[in-house]
């Protein structure tokens, strides 16, 4: 079949206008796809142009269509409006947009970055408790929000985390937590500190920077988070302020440390190095004196623990002393009978010798007691401690004699003669027993002065 010169120029003509379109289209961004456009916000987009590569983490998806500033004062901005040309491809919510540069002195494109796993340590408390999908918290301008979500938790022992967390973690294991930030605009410092809450039925897992500095909830109404790009000139300014507070800080250290300060330094130093060594010779003698008196601090401290034995020895004696019934029963006995004499001893006070006899009584009371208290002082000698028994009993004995003595005297009546005649027979039998007694408890108080002397 054979064609018309006609139809062939109208044919030629019809590609050629198709392949100019495309070819205004290419060079103005402008993409045959009916894929959803998306649109995004700059402060900058530092030298963008339409018909410049979308790519996601290297791979180009698209390219820009449209880019219009927005002059609004204060709030003026860049739009920037692209395509994505494989319709396979889908931007999670809150993926970074960056402009990068191909090379040195490439193109410009646009970079698209999804959300990254991020990996925190933090310590196992077995009440609190983290799995997948939990979510991950923040405070953001004085209040706490959702802004992520777990990926993955795995327990370890302490000793297989990495040694920049061990300084934080106490328990003996440790989650390792694996999560991502689903919060558009939200960007987070590059080290963390986490811990697991529970609020009600959820657990979730706190996040905070290590300096505790505030961090602000993004205004932005782009589901994505927009990286702003940094001119050169704006990375040489910020280098010459940094220039300009290093100049300012090393004058303000010239200031401090003038010729002066350095001099004081220097003799600080010196007198700390004279210090040292005065300190370190004093130290070699206390250690040279604390060698060449080991022996005498010895023999101090033998004689400490002996002296400390023998009070104890004393003390145990002096205790078996007091503890023994029999020794108990007789004292007590005594003080019975001598309690007793002294209700009676004022029924005989008008007799010839009662004053005689309340003098010997008061007396033997004193020697009594002296002897008791040197009792307390003595060793535990059981001999002895018979013989000491034995005699107060006889003392006893005395006392409860005398006090029956009084008793009798007691029930005398004066109107008869020869009862008259035994009272003053009785009385004067008293005044001898009481004489005797004196000298009895004298002696016997003399024999224990002696045992006070010795002990």
């Amino acid at each position: 079949m054979k064609f018309s010169s006609s139809f062939k120029v109208g044919l030629l003509t019809l590609v050629a206008l198709v392949l100019l379109v495309g070819t205004v289209l290419k060079v103005k961004g402008r993409a045959f796809s009916s894929a959803k456009r998306i649109e995004i916000r700059y402060k900058d987009v530092n030298g963008l142009r339409p018909g410049a590569g979308v790519q996601i983490m290297g791979l180009k998806v698209g390219q820009v269509e449209e880019i219009t500033p927005v002059a609004n004062g204060e709030d003026s901005y860049v739009k920037v409006k692209f395509v994505i040309t494989d319709p396979t491809v889908q931007i999670p919510r809150a993926s970074s947009f960056s402009i990068q540069q191909s090379g040195l002195i490439g193109e410009l494109f646009l970079e698209i970055t999804p959300p990254k796993t991020r990996t925190i340590y933090i310590p196992m408390v077995s009440r609190h408790l983290l799995y997948k999908n939990d979510p991950v918290q923040m405070k953001l301008s004085d209040k706490y929000y959702d802004v992520g979500l777990i990926k993955s938790v795995e327990v370890l022992t302490r000793d297989s985390i990495p040694l920049n967390y061990k300084n934080n973690i106490r328990t003996p294991y440790a989650y390792k937590v694996d999560y991502f930030i689903n919060l558009p605009g939200l960007v987070l410092p590059e080290f963390l500190r986490g811990q697991a809450i529970a609020e009600g039925n959820t657990h979730k897992l706190r996040i905070a920077p290590l300096d505790d500095m505030p961090v602000y909830y993004p205004k932005q109404d782009s589901p994505y988070t927009i990286i702003e790009p940094m001119r050169m000139s704006d990375f040489l300014d910020w280098q010459y302020r940094a220039a300009e507070t290093l100049t300012e800080s090393a004058r303000k250290v010239n200031e401090i440390l003038t010729d002066q300060t350095i001099a004081d330094l220097k003799q600080t130093i010196a007198n700390i190095d004279t210090l040292t060594a005065k300190s370190n010779d004093t130290l070699g003698r206390i250690d040279h004196l604390l060698d060449s008196s080991q022996d005498d601090i010895k023999q101090l401290l033998d004689m400490t623990k002996q002296a400390t034995d023998d009070f104890s020895k004393l003390s145990a004696n002096v205790n078996n002393i007091i503890g023994d019934p029999q020794f108990k029963t007789t004292v007590i006995s005594t003080a019975d009978s001598v309690d007793k004499l002294a209700k009676n001893l004022n029924k005989v006070m008008d007799a010839a010798d009662a004053e005689q006899t309340g003098k010997n009584l008061k007396i033997i009371a004193e020697n009594l007691s002296q002897i008791s208290e040197s009792v307390n002082a003595i060793t535990s000698d059981d001999k002895l401690k018979k013989q000491i028994t034995t005699a107060i009993t006889n003392v006893n004995n005395a006392m409860a004699q005398a006090a029956i003595a009084l008793e009798t005297v007691n029930k005398v009546s004066p109107s008869n003669p020869a009862q008259t005649s035994d009272l003053q027979q009785i009385v004067s039998d008293t005044v001898v027993t009481t004489s005797n007694l004196r000298k009895f408890s004298e002696k016997l108080n003399k024999r224990f002065l002696l045992f006070r002397l010795l002990f």
